[in-house]
């Protein structure tokens, strides 16, 4: 086998990943208005899951009633039965697959340009936000997934209290990290007792914000330390997309967390270099191991090559290799990485095509897609794809 690494096992709880190479969550837009789950999303899953990828979270699930539109939603049980019908075609379509899902609050828009901030919370609302993720991670076991994963990363409300522009002055912000701490840990505590200890529970996490007076690879490796000792059974690193730094919407839209230098550190452009956040991964990775924890440290950020993906995993600067954009453009790449088919792979362009659909709310596609597809082709190929928005393979 010619990666080695990126195909070994890896087991958390008693579930075994068949492999190191992770899909991380991505909105999609192919819910209903209201959230639940379509034959297209279904659809889109099915095909992810044939492509012979080990663990898949499938896209944040929003775990409060909201007016956000066609963001998947587990905020009520209503949702369960076709959070249900999903997890049962994917496991069908590949049993060894792992399922997990995301759950996520977001901080609330308007199209005036209103945002919401953890300043707006009042102290004695803070425990509905852990009795919300609480209830959603019961509804995701009920679905049956096989994992939970909290979103403590972007622009969302854990990640927002955990970062250094959180200004809160009750005992929830400010300058202490263990302030900043507090309510995730509460989150996270409270949902670890709502699943037990044989099922397993990651956290998504910033490396760094990239905006001022955002955190650093400084605070995110204390922030990681402090899951590891918690028992987290993995630690997503990501990074970016926040508000603070986000450009003035035109009126009449709200604003973009994906607009400003940071959200372009999100999900690196076409112009960085890949592997761009690596050195975020494999920093927070040497800060848990020193302290003791051997918790898996999942890496994401422009990684589009298997030969890559091994190399990151040989020099052990990270134990996952989280995929998104380019499993959306070639569900079949873990196939095609083990097979030795590596020239059959369709590569991401890295337009951020897809994420901008997203801004727009409008379905989130590969624009190397044929016309017409709202998922990969079955084949693919890179003599079915379109050029894309740059000439990427020419490289």
């Amino acid at each position: 086998m010619s990666y080695p690494n990126l195909f070994s096992p890896i087991t958390m709880r008693g579930i075994t990943f068949p492999n190191r190479i992770h899909r991380t969550s991505m909105v999609s837009g192919l819910t209903t208005e209201d959230g639940m789950v379509t034959d297209e999303l279904i659809k889109r899953y099915i095909r992810e899951a044939k492509g012979g990828v080990g663990g898949i979270v499938v896209e944040a699930a929003v775990i409060i009633s909201s007016k956000s539109p066609y963001n998947l939603r587990i905020s009520s049980d209503e949702y369960v039965p076709g959070l249900t019908k999903l997890v049962a075609a994917m496991r069908e379509a590949n049993k060894e697959v792992k399922i997990g899902v995301q759950i996520m609050q977001h901080l609330k828009l308007a199209k005036s340009g209103w945002r919401q901030k953890v300043e707006d919370f009042k102290t004695e609302e803070l425990p509905k936000i852990v009795e919300d993720h609480v209830a959603a991670a019961k509804r995701a076991m009920a679905a049956g997934f096989d994992f939970i994963e909290i979103h403590m990363a972007h622009a969302y409300v854990l990640s927002s209290f955990l970062s250094l522009c959180n200004t809160r002055t009750d005992g929830y912000g400010g300058n202490s990290l263990n302030n900043r701490m507090k309510l995730p840990i509460e989150v996270y505590k409270a949902v670890r007792q709502a699943v037990g200890e044989n099922f397993p529970l990651g956290v998504r996490i910033n490396g760094e914000d990239f905006c001022i007076p955002g955190s650093t690879l400084a605070q995110s490796t204390r922030i990681a330390k402090k899951f590891a000792e918690l028992g987290a059974d993995y630690i997503s690193v990501s990074a970016g997309s926040r508000f603070e730094d986000a450009v003035t919407p035109a009126e009449g839209n709200p604003p973009d967390p994906m607009s400003g230098y940071s959200g372009h550190r999100m999900s690196p452009m076409y112009w960085w270099p890949d592997g761009t956040h690596v050195f975020l991964a494999e920093g927070i990775k040497k800060a848990v191991n020193e302290a003791g924890y051997k918790t898996p440290v999942i890496v994401a950020g422009k990684i589009r090559d298997p030969k890559h993906a091994e190399e990151i995993l040989a020099e052990g600067k990270a134990d996952v290799i989280g995929l998104c954009r380019a499993i959306l453009c070639d569900p079949d790449w873990p196939i095609k990485a083990k097979e030795g088919r590596d020239k059959e792979i369709v590569k991401c362009a890295a337009c951020n095509w897809c994420l901008e659909a997203d801004s727009r709310y409008e379905q989130v596609k590969c624009v190397r897609y044929p016309d017409g597809y709202t998922s990969a082709p079955e084949p693919f190929l890179p003599k079915m794809a379109k050029p894309g928005a740059i000439k990427q393979e020419q490289e």
